[in-house]
Order: structure tokens, then sequence, then C-alpha cells
């Protein structure tokens, strides 16, 4: 039975070494349960699989407006080759929908894992990277955490900070000026 046009394999699952929580799954559809799907999948292989269905039109509006779709799409395998051919078109809009993921890292960094910490940092870079229209990949995230808060991405993870007060200050700076420009966005009506 043939359910999609094309398989891709994304995510972490595809970085150096075993520190992967689940396998990402992008299936270029005819129609599918993505539900059903995972459930079999996470049973045959008892690994956690994300899997996302849409359309290679909706797949290119994705990398087009949303800079998380580009990091994740930086590195992958697929089942046929893609090229992907696209312009950047910012969205203003959804832009502030994904910087508000970023925001409790601010009030709440002293309740938050590693994990969760390195999630929200990573968000806003990669936003900081869409705006400044500079390609995005995960490696070019982890290098600009280090170049703009003066902090290792691994460090993140372990939730190891070396200077707490330094990295808020700097983060919360990056934040607000995201922050002022997106909404500078909105109110011109891009």
């Amino acid at each position: 039975m043939n359910f999609a046009d094309n398989i891709i394999i994304t995510g972490s699952f595809l970085e150096k070494g075993f520190l992967f929580n689940d396998i990402d799954v992008v299936l270029i559809y005819k129609k599918v349960d993505t539900k059903k799907l995972e459930e079999c999948l996470n049973k045959i292989f008892g690994l956690e699989f994300h899997i996302l269905a849409l359309n290679y039109n909706t797949l290119l509006k994705g990398l087009e407006t949303d800079p998380l779709f580009q990091a994740m799409l930086s590195r992958y395998v697929a089942k046929k080759r893609l090229i992907f051919k696209f312009k950047t078109k910012i969205n203003y809009k959804l832009l502030d929908l994904h910087l508000l993921k970023s925001k409790p890292l601010i009030e709440n960094f002293d309740y938050l894992t590693g994990k969760q910490k390195y999630h929200m940092v990573r968000n806003l870079i990669a936003i900081f990277l869409f705006l400044s229209n500079i390609k995005i990949s995960n490696e070019i995230i982890d290098y600009n955490i280090k170049k703009l808060l003066k902090e290792d991405s691994i460090n993140l993870k372990q939730n190891v900070i070396i200077n707490k007060n330094i990295f808020l200050k700097k983060y919360k700076s990056l934040y607000n000026n995201l922050f002022k420009k997106i909404l500078e966005g909105i109110k011109n009506g891009l």
C-alpha cells in the first residue's frame, strides 16, 4: 500500500550520537491517519514517532514562513530526493506566536529543565536568524547561541549555565528586540 508520495526522516534522530528522544517523520501524503501510524510504529520499534502529514505545497509554504520548519528540514533523509526552492516570506503574526514559546524562560528560568531551556533558546535564535535572512540549520542555531548569548548549547541541554545573570540579560535583550521588530511588522500590516 503506497500512502505517501515521499517519506522524510528528520530531527534529533539524525544528529550525532544517540541522544534522540523521538523520530520525526514528514509524509508527503495521499491520505493517512497519522495517529494510528504513530501508534503502530511506536509499538513495533519501541520508539516514539512524531508524524506530520502534508502535501508538497504546504511543505513549501511552511519553509517559506516558518523558521522552525526550516531548522527541522535543514537535515533530513528522504525516500525520494527533494530540492526545496522557496523564498522566505515573513508572517509577523506567525512569528509573534512562535516568540511567545520563548517567553517562559525569562520568568521561569530556575524551574525549567535544560531541555526546556534549550528549546526556548533555539526557538528564539531561529526567529532571529529568520528575520536576519540567514540560512537556518541546527548547526547555525547552536553557533549563534554561543555567539549571541555566550553560552554553549550543550550546557543549556544539561542545565549548566555558567553565568545565569549575564545569560538572562542577553536573552531578555534579544527577546525584547525581536518582539519590538515583530510588533512593528504587525502594526505596518506586513
